[in-house]
């Protein structure tokens, strides 16, 4: 009988098992295969959002490292200036976006400054890049103090000059571009918010470069209402791609600095209402496995993707609630499947296993079905923990049916006309005198009984108790050969208990054979049986009632 104590003792039972498969295995995994896939799909064809303009700007090789390095800072004075030139020519851009961190070296500084402060006067944001790393090249995060790496850069430029840099909290205009690059190849992935360990304050927030200027910058309204994401993917689009909207700044032109693309070094580059990004193509390299991607690229693509009206970029949903709403409706939307198919495919009853399979593929259909439905929406649903809790409910399901077989709720197919149940003492006069006449006789419409005995019936390696018992699920006709140790054998007394349920239920038949009354187990003395030893004609007996007749 189903009652809710069992009903809490399944649910109990469900969700520790769950609880103890999820935090044993990661199944994480899973999911940034299923997220790589989903951004690598439609990958052809993709383009950078028109909003963008990239520029080149690469370190000078010189013989001196000073040397170049001051040539860098300069010409990312000229590049400024120029932007400012621009802008008061009607042709501003929306803002400049430096893949570049300013350490606190004070050459060129004060040049550097001036720019700058004239695009702020021009209401043009400039951005800047932090490096959280300028201490080491692999750094631990949770180990990384601010103070630390604060010092390694031009404190003035970050607190006064840049964008952001309001003084409203620690880390104000400091926003960072730390990527990890994934083995798959074509994927990186980032934090949008990093706290780092302070002296003086107990952490300091260090934001995403590409969030805080497509927040700043675009139209991404969406950006500004949802919950702060944990982190952020970037599925890496064609570095040919890129070349075709990248622009050389020349900073000794007659122009006195220009932009120019090859085979394009005439014209006026339009830069009104662009975000212009800005970085070293050429040395600032990634390795990704066997690919080499300028790291400014995959800002760039970051900060495409966060624009509004990408269409390219699908994020894992990450809310904790629906993760778990998720995995508790598609698990008990798999149990309905096994119970509807365990209740009414008569044929299936008796093969829990197959049960489990097909239950198990339906919730997959449905979970992929969901999940497809989301993706036109940029959203990638976790999937590894759900099909991990599907498992668990379709499995115990198949365990606890073995319940639901001995209470007799099951109806079986009654593929079996006869199941023979007989202690193995007596194999051999059982095998001569019960299972061979039955199996010599003929049905009315001349059909050999199907008879489900032990020797014939269940194979070597086979699971014998669940064999036999599901087994007499698919009976029609139960043929007890009692003997004086038949009640005795565990698998017997299993046999006839299972059976007398079911005969209660009037779901079989029981034919019972005897050596004597005294053999008849005490429990079931009211049964109809048949004394072999005094009606010898009981083979008979049971294929008339078996016919019928």
């Amino acid at each position: 009988m189903f009652t809710l104590k069992r009903l809490a003792v399944y649910l109990i039972t469900y969700l520790l098992t769950v609880v103890v498969v999820i935090g044993l295995i990661n199944w994480k995994w899973v999911d940034t295969w299923l997220v790589h896939k989903a951004n690598t799909a439609g990958e052809s064809g993709e383009v950078v959002n028109n909003k963008l303009v990239f520029v080149n700007l690469e370190k000078p090789a010189t013989g001196s490292e000073g040397e170049s390095f001051r040539l860098f800072r300069q010409r990312v004075v000229q590049l400024l200036n120029t932007v400012a030139r621009e802008s008061r020519s009607n042709n501003n851009p929306a803002g400049v976006v430096l893949d570049i961190w300013f350490s606190r070296d004070t050459t060129e500084l004060e040049n550097l400054k001036s720019a700058l402060h004239e695009l702020k006067d021009l209401n043009i944001p400039v951005y800047a890049s932090y490096n959280i790393r300028a201490e080491h090249e692999e750094a631990d995060l949770t180990q990384i103090d601010f103070g630390e790496i604060e010092e390694q850069h031009a404190i003035d430029i970050y607190n006064a000059y840049l964008a952001g840099s309001d003084g409203q909290q620690p880390g104000s205009g400091r926003y960072h571009t730390y990527i990890y690059p994934s083995n798959e190849g074509n994927m990186a992935t980032y934090e949008n918010d990093i706290y780092l360990q302070s002296a003086m304050f107990d952490t300091v927030w260090i934001e995403s470069l590409a969030r805080r200027v497509a927040m700043d910058l675009g139209d991404s309204r969406h950006l500004r209402h949802e919950p702060k994401r944990e982190g952020s993917i970037i599925p890496f689009g064609s570095v040919e791609e890129m070349e075709r909207i990248t622009y050389t700044f020349v900073p000794d032109s007659p122009e006195a600095g220009r932009l120019h693309r090859t085979q394009e070094t005439n014209g006026r580059v339009n830069l009104s209402n662009k975000i212009i990004v800005v970085g070293d193509v050429v040395h600032d390299i990634i390795k990704v496995g066997n690919r080499k991607v300028p790291g400014p690229y995959i800002v760039t693509w970051a900060l495409s993707d966060n624009l509004e009206g990408s269409t390219r970029l699908k994020l894992p949903i990450e809310n904790r609630y629906g993760i778990v709403g998720q995995l508790l409706f598609f698990s008990l939307f798999s149990v309905l499947i096994f119970a509807l198919l365990f209740r009414y495919v008569k044929a299936l009853q008796t093969k829990p296993a197959a049960i489990s399979i097909l239950a198990f593929t339906a919730g997959v259909v449905l979970l992929a079905l969901f999940g497809f439905i989301l993706l036109g929406s940029g959203n990638v649903i976790p999937v590894g923990q759900t099909l991990a809790a599907m498992l668990v409910a379709v499995l115990l399901s198949s365990k606890f049916t073995h319940k639901f077989l001995v209470t007799g709720v099951a109806e079986g197919s009654q593929k079996y006309d006869v199941f023979i149940s007989y202690s193995h003492s007596q194999t051999e006069w059982v095998k001569k005198n019960v299972y061979e006449p039955l199996a010599a006789f003929r049905k009315p419409n001349g059909d050999k009984l199907s008879i489900f005995f032990d020797q014939k019936s269940i194979g070597i390696g086979e699971a014998f108790t669940a064999k036999y018992m599901w087994a007499i699920v698919d009976t029609k006709c139960f043929v007890p050969v009692i003997s004086e140790d038949y009640y005795a054998k565990n698998h017997c007394r299993n046999e006839l208990d299972c059976a007398m349920k079911r005969w209660v239920e009037k779901l079989l038949s029981i034919q019972a054979l005897a050596f004597s009354f005294k053999a008849v187990p005490e429990a079931y003395n009211g049964i109809d049986y048949i004394d072999i030893n005094r009606n010898p004609d009981f083979i008979g007996v049971i294929t008339r009632n078996l016919s019928g007749s």
